[in-house]
């Protein structure tokens, strides 16, 4: 290992960044944050992965340029959880996301997926997977978490997580557990704003710590915190990432976790507005954090390094404290040996585990008129998928559900907006009063008023409504009157073409609810 004693100052501030760009090339920006900044570690967005040729160019001139100025290999990151958050769009790698995991049960089904994705990464010379989440999402209205969790109970959670971990690591791919303490019980996406979770220790051991815990004991070997204030840890009201008491007290003292401490986005706006991004990255190191996350622009992330190498020059944070993330760093990237060149050979299989998943996680609540498999003339009806959250690429496929179910069944078709206004509401209402079925597809109606209003004013005249929820599984909570009802979990063309199997009578539906409902 390096000695990081001889290591200068700025070279050892720059391990502690993980940086983002715009760019899909390896640029001049990109370049001078190398060589002038000793940035040493990357994180990749949609934005930057268009295609595989493009991403092996990228992350290869990104180790060739670390190499040159810096000369410690670098992380180079994503967030490739599966479903809604997937970077890397390739065929191979569009898993369904962690709810539908737990829908369709399957022992170690997430052990696989993470030595595939891990295999996949690797070959395309990403060597950290920001997964996965461990939040135990227990709340109907968490804006930001839902389906990104593999559901409502703990030891599911834990037990799906660890599997993946196993798996990305048999693939020499660092996993980050993440959102530390836990982001499952909010109401508030810290993207935007402060989230606050006011259970007692009693009820946070039992719920949002039990999956770290877990995967602690397992060897995870890097977690993320979350922006997240817990009131009954931090009396100061300050968020996770930014608190002494979460991050070493808690995580380092009561835990014991020994590995990488990354912070989520130094960028959001439940750190950002209040704090300022440069202020926030001197104060995570103080409270315990290695690496800093600054996923989006150059100027900022000068001014944190900038921030950080005057907090040691004036003695607010010791030379010894750099010292201590620098080496956990490093244990880490020489313990998954990430100098080593990019396989060419990518991991052989075909996408029959992808759609077994994705077929077997449909989950039929209702169905108590039989109108499953659909019969007649079919009207269907569906909003385009879009991006609802700060977590979330922007998404550009067309409105793949009512195209891909009047291509299988006919009858007429749809498109709403997300919250569609009285005229069109009516005007399509007008549709449906001849229809045999009536099939909608719901995508986060329990945000959009307009969504639950056209269901309401079609029943009026056409009770023969089958209910399919795109995207958020809790949508249910405003329908338990409706006969027919199905949870799909995540909007891709795999998974409508999972249910619409499922529609038209081909395949059972066997996926089991991971909340309660």
């Amino acid at each position: 290992m390096v000695d990081i004693e001889k290591l200068p100052l700025d070279i050892k501030i720059g391990q502690m960044i993980m940086a983002g760009f715009p760019s899909r090339v390896y640029d001049s920006e990109i370049e001078e944050l190398i060589k002038n900044e000793k940035v040493g570690n990357f994180i990749l967005f949609g934005e930057n992965l268009e295609n595989e040729h493009e991403i092996v160019e990228l992350t290869s001139n990104l180790q060739k340029g670390i190499n040159k100025y810096i000369k410690i290999p670098g992380i180079i990151s994503t967030d490739q959880e599966g479903g809604i958050v997937t970077r890397v769009k390739t065929t191979s790698l569009m898993f369904p996301g962690n709810m539908a995991f737990a829908a369709a049960g399957g022992a170690r089904s997430t052990f696989k997926e993470g030595k595939i994705v891990g295999k996949e990464l690797r070959a395309l010379g990403i060597n950290m997977n920001l997964a996965p989440v461990m939040d135990v999402n227990c709340n109907s209205r968490n804006p930001v978490i839902g389906t990104r969790s593999y559901g409502d109970n703990p030891k599911k959670v834990a037990e799906f997580g660890v599997d993946l971990i196993k798996g990305l690591k048999e693939s020499l791919v660092i996993s980050v557990a993440k959102h530390f303490p836990g982001h499952g019980d909010t109401e508030v996406d810290s993207h935007l704003n402060l989230p606050t979770v006011k259970h007692k220790l009693d009820r946070l051991n039992r719920v949002e710590l039990f999956p770290f815990r877990v995967a602690i004991k397992k060897g995870i070997d890097a977690i993320m915190s979350a922006h997240v204030l817990f009131e009954a840890i931090e009396p100061n009201r300050l968020p996770s990432t930014l608190s002494f008491r979460v991050l070493t007290g808690l995580l380092r003292g009561k835990l014991g976790f020994e590995g990488m401490i990354i912070t989520d986005c130094m960028e959001m706006d439940a750190i950002a507005k209040v704090y300022g991004s440069d202020k926030a990255a001197v104060m995570a190191i103080k409270a315990g954090a290695d690496l800093i996350c600054i996923s989006h622009t150059a100027a900022v992330q000068k001014a944190c390094i900038h921030a950080i190498k005057t907090a040691v020059k004036n003695g607010e944070i010791s030379e010894q404290r750099i010292n201590e993330s620098v080496r956990r760093i490093l244990k880490t990237k020489e313990k998954y040996r990430i100098s080593e060149s990019i396989s060419k050979n990518k991991y052989n299989h075909n996408n029959f585990f992808i759609e077994k998943i994705s077929d077997r996680s449909i989950t039929v609540l209702k169905d108590d008129k039989k109108l499953i498999p659909l019969k007649g003339k079919c009207i269907f009806i569906a909003t385009k998928a879009a991006a609802l959250t700060g977590a979330e690429d922007k998404i550009k496929e067309e409105n793949i559900f009512i195209s891909k179910a009047y291509e299988k069944f006919g009858g007429n078709k749809f498109e709403m907006q997300i919250n569609p206004n009285k005229a069109s509401i009516n005007r399509i209402v007008k549709e449906c009063t001849k229809a045999d079925r009536v099939v909608i597809g719901l995508y986060n109606a329990s945000n959009n008023s307009g969504q639950r209003e056209i269901v309401h004013e079609i029943n009026k005249v056409n009770s023969n409504i089958v209910l399919v929820a795109l995207r958020n599984p809790y949508d249910y909570l405003y329908f338990k009157d409706f006969s027919t009802y199905i949870n799909v979990y995540d909007y891709t063309s795999m998974s409508v073409k999972s249910v619409i199997k499922v529609l038209a009578g081909e395949i059972k539906a066997l996926g089991v609810s991971p909340i309660e409902l």
